[in-house]
């Protein structure tokens, strides 16, 4: 396996996925102070460092409809979140995801507060999402990353993310060749539209020998994460943390639960 160099050695490759309420400038109806998003985030982000979680990043989830670039807003209340989480737990590795497309302002935002990492959601190629045709932006994030002199900072790009269709579709070992390789991302992730599918794109993109680390997207639970682990380098988790399934306004806002992260951990361990 390749190691995630920025999780600890003897800790598994597990990245909570923390989704954070409405932000008051999306104009959502269910928005929250910031002030409320820090509060939500600490009490929950405390019940997987305790259960062992060695990785968080925050994303903007519930900033909807999705705006077809950043919006200045969102990455103020993230930068306000993850100070607060970084002064909170130290030595918890962090990540910035966020909805719109973008790289600078996630990139700026890692930096400004000691984050390890970025998932940039369109890497290489292009994409129809809801929000519109998405292009990839691997040259301008390498840029800016070295132009902000924040090379610690390490990119996880997606390769064909789930909550799109890639236009030009070419075979997934060349995007993943594309992304790795000649657009230096520092590690890929995969998801597919259901688990099977996912651990086909894993098999097939660790046969190509990239040489990066490859991490499952979505879709682990206590009952399948160890097959995962017999091929992936890690593995991204927030509804197995969670008592509502689903894909709706509620379950990706709801409260992690303590109980169901520390078998998700057992299960990996």
């Amino acid at each position: 396996m390749t190691k995630i160099s920025w999780i600890p050695d003897g800790c598994p490759g597990v990245i909570g996925a923390f989704h954070l309420p409405p932000f008051p400038g999306s104009q959502h109806p269910s928005a929250q102070p910031v002030s409320v998003a820090v509060d939500h985030a600490l009490r929950n982000i405390e019940k997987a460092v305790k259960a062992g979680v060695p990785a968080i990043y925050l994303q903007d989830l519930g900033d909807t409809p999705v705006a077809t670039s950043i919006q200045p807003h969102a990455a103020a209340a993230l930068a306000v979140v993850g100070t607060a989480v970084r002064r909170e737990f130290p030595d918890l590795a962090l990540g910035i995801c966020m909805m719109s497309h973008g790289c600078k302002e996630p990139l700026a935002i890692a930096q400004a507060i000691g984050a390890q990492f970025v998932r940039l959601k369109v890497y290489v190629g292009v994409m129809v999402k809801a929000e519109g045709v998405l292009e990839g932006l691997a040259y301008e994030a390498i840029q800016y990353r070295a132009q902000l002199h924040a090379k610690d900072v390490e990119i996880l790009a997606d390769i064909y993310d789930r909550t799109g269709k890639p236009l030009g579709r070419m075979p997934l070992e060349e995007e993943a060749r594309w992304a790795a390789v000649h657009c230096r991302a520092d590690g890929l992730i995969l998801t597919g539209s259901n688990f099977d599918e996912s651990m086909q794109m894993l098999s097939e993109v660790k046969a190509a020998a990239l040489g990066v680390p490859l991490l499952l997207g979505g879709g682990a639970n206590t009952e399948n994460v160890k097959e995962v682990f017999r091929i992936a380098d890690g593995v991204i988790v927030s509804s197995a943390f969670k008592a509502l399934a689903g894909w709706t306004r509620e379950s990706m806002l709801a409260e992690w639960e303590y109980e169901r992260i520390q078998a998700f951990m057992d299960a990996v361990r």
